[in-house]
């Protein structure tokens, strides 16, 4: 057995230190077929035992004994990938606001974050274990679904952010800032903030889309940003407390 799957295994059995919750349904791992193995070989060959970077910074999803916790790091800091196996089944992503994505026979990314992603937020109750088996036990090493390449593409980039990004992005690295996103490109608010709630697509669309959206509280409306000319024209953001 492989070490990635050896974790998979220790994970999905309940190993490695997990909390005590009712035993998920597990997803048995699949022996791929022909054109899978190409696949996997050619992603493995690209991204195992590669740095990658975290559009966003994150977060990843750490599972807790009551909820869950949401692991965030600097934008410019990369994560380990180890390895990438397919599982076969349904796998539930979770989604910020939106509801659960359903990924069938899934590319499974297992990465290692360093000391620099932190805790950042946490929640209870319906983010059990039952629901998402498959977002890290341990806080340091997360097995993240993916629905193919282009779906990962969305996610996490080879490259590191270049000099040009890093330096239109050092306001925002301050604490208490009041830096504005007015002027960015696609692509440094992908790097800033990650993937928005929509458009939904591959990143070559994102990345030509006039509006990207994150959906905000029912009633209290969206977070916007309107591009023009693949700039940051005009934001618009939920009315909190009127």
């Amino acid at each position: 057995m492989t070490l990635p799957l050896m974790l998979l295994t220790l994970l999905l059995g309940g190993g490695l230190g997990a909390p005590a919750h009712p035993a998920p349904s597990q997803p048995a791992i699949t022996t791929p077929a022909p054109q899978q193995d190409t696949e996997l070989a050619t992603l493995r060959a690209k991204y195992a035992g590669k740095d990658v970077w975290v559009y966003g910074g994150g977060p990843l999803r750490c599972l807790t004994q009551n909820g869950f916790a949401e692991i965030s790091g600097p934008f410019a800091d990369p994560v380990r990938v180890v390895g990438l196996e397919r599982l076969a089944g349904t796998v539930n992503r979770n989604r910020r606001v939106l509801p659960d994505l359903p990924i069938k026979n899934p590319l499974l990314l297992w990465v290692r974050v360093p000391g620099s992603f932190k805790q950042r937020s946490w929640g209870m109750g319906g983010n059990s274990a039952s629901l998402r088996p498959l977002e890290g036990l341990t806080c340091r090493e997360f097995l993240l679904p993916f629905v193919d390449e282009a779906d990962l593409l969305q996610n996490f980039s080879l490259p590191p952010p270049d000099a040009v990004t890093r330096k239109a992005l050092a306001p925002f690295q301050k604490p208490n800032t009041s830096a504005s996103t007015i002027g960015l490109t696609h692509q440094q608010v992908l790097w800033l903030s990650g993937v928005p709630d929509e458009p939904r697509g591959t990143l070559t669309r994102l990345l030509q889309a006039p509006a990207w959206i994150w959906y905000g509280p029912p009633g209290y409306g969206d977070h916007v940003l309107h591009f023009q000319n693949d700039r940051v024209v005009k934001v618009d953001v939920p009315r909190m407390g009127q």
